[in-house]
């Protein structure tokens, strides 16, 4: 999350706001000027953004191998 911060202030923001601090879409939306279908769009990219970099880390989390089983069965 540091290099995110340092690289993707906004996006570091938003996340943190939102799984952190249990911000709500449209408590995010008032403070970023922007509508609530917008942030959901903006958290997507920001997801992404941290799915991207933890594949490029090779990172397994211990939820793999739970969600591998659910959609085997």
């Amino acid at each position: 999350m540091a290099g995110l911060n340092s690289k993707h202030p906004v996006v570091h923001s938003l996340l943190f706001d939102y799984y952190v601090f249990g911000k709500t879409f449209m408590q995010l939306s008032k403070e970023h000027h922007c509508s609530d279908t917008h942030i959901g769009k903006k958290l997507q990219n920001a997801e992404g953004v941290i799915d991207g970099y933890l594949m490029a880390l090779e990172v397994k989390l211990e939820m793999d191998k739970q969600v591998r089983r659910e959609l085997a069965a």
